[in-house]
């Protein structure tokens, strides 16, 4: 049932539940440059995925570009905007080459490079924002100048050159797992792990656990030039 459905007291503890302050954060975020730059509200998201499934390696897609978390006291609503789908969370078994595969694969949302054109300038607007994954356990850099396929560079986990064949415990949500936005390299893994809640829960468990939202990213990717 939509919120926009419910009548009388479900209505109103729906509501109340929404309202309610679940945790903080020191400033505003929000999901605006989320294609284009490492932001902290993708890494809580990431972040929620590492923890929940004890997963070395996360990939998530910025969902709601309007999504923003308050400077100060946030609530049920402000994380829920964050993650707009009813996904779950799968922890598979994967290599790194397949890694590096599903990173390339998002790299496709970036047309052929063109000198004095941005980043933004060269999204491709054929592919929907939500096939654009990005990672979190690993580090990288995206190069523009670079042919499909072989875009990703200085990709490292824990300080070394991530190995083609290093087995890693990944989360992705269910609709990747079965290969959706084209990401065949993850269909048919061994599943480690399966959570029964949506990714959006946890991510609100997360923030009433921790309190404290993250305000800073990491800075594990950036694009380049």
């Amino acid at each position: 049932v939509a919120f926009g459905e419910l009548r009388g007291p479900m209505r109103e503890e729906t509501e109340a539940w929404l309202s309610k302050q679940i945790g903080q954060c020191a400033r505003a975020l929000d999901a605006k440059r989320g294609e284009l730059e490492d932001t902290a509200l993708l890494d809580l998201v990431n972040r929620t995925q590492l923890e929940a499934g004890k997963a070395d390696v996360s990939f998530a897609a910025n969902f709601n570009l309007r999504a923003k978390i308050p400077a100060g006291p946030v609530t049920v609503r402000d994380i829920a905007s964050i993650y707009v789908y009813e996904n779950t969370l799968y922890v598979i078994e994967a290599t790194g080459a397949q890694v590096k595969a599903a990173l390339e694969h998002a790299a496709r949302y970036f047309r052929p490079y063109e000198s004095g054109k941005s980043p933004q300038e060269l999204i491709d607007r054929d592919i929907p924002g939500y096939n654009f994954d990005i990672a979190e356990g690993v580090n990288y850099e995206i190069d523009l100048r670079r042919p499909f396929g072989d875009r990703i560079v200085n990709l490292t986990f824990r300080g070394k050159p991530l190995a083609p064949d290093q087995m890693l415990r990944v989360a992705i949500n269910n609709y990747r797992y079965n290969g959706g936005g084209g990401y065949t390299m993850f269909k048919g893994a061994k599943i480690l792990d399966r959570s029964s809640e949506e990714i959006r829960d946890l991510l609100i468990e997360w923030v009433e656990r921790h309190g404290e939202i993250p305000a800073e990213p990491d800075d594990n990717w950036r694009i380049i030039p």
